[in-house]
Order: C-alpha cells, then structure tokens, then sequence
C-alpha cells in the first residue's frame, strides 16, 4: 500500500468524504485518517490516505495534488515515516 500525506483539507471534513474524493480521481483507497486536535476536536488541514497499489503512488500525488475540495485546495505528497528516536 501507498501513503499519501495530504495537507490544507477543510477543517470539518470526514473520513468518508475525503476517502469518496481520492477515489473520484480513480484511486481505490483502503484508509483515512485525519489528524485531529484532541481538545478542539477539529483537523488542522492535515490527512494520511493509503490507496491500495503501490504503483499508483506517483500517478495519484500528480493527478491529485492541486485540486480544490470545498474551495481548498489540496497539496499531496508521499507520507514519510519519522525516523527512530535516537
């Protein structure tokens, strides 16, 4: 699996509308999960999507990444893993 990082989505926007709108790009997505403030509740503009094949990583950060979702337009690149703590 392939994991995008997804940066600047709306605030109050859930899992299942984010996941709905990579997939209208053509993408099978597996998992969402926005980052979420714990206290207010809310995303600071902030997801990590998994699309199913790992070969469509390139394709699905060029197709998506520029496109506006509710006015706001989405930067895309690929999810990094933090390095171990040393």
């Amino acid at each position: 699996m392939a994991s995008l990082f997804l940066m600047n989505v709306p605030h109050d926007c859930s899992e299942s509308e984010l996941s709905h709108w990579v997939e209208s790009f053509g993408f099978s997505v597996q998992s969402v999960r926005l980052v979420r403030d714990v206290i207010a509740g809310v995303s600071p503009s902030f997801a990590y999507v998994e699309i199913a094949h790992d070969l469509e990583m390139l394709d699905a950060i060029s197709r998506i990444n520029g496109h506006s979702i509710r006015n706001r337009v989405i930067v895309v690149s690929q999810a990094r893993r933090a390095a171990p703590a040393a």
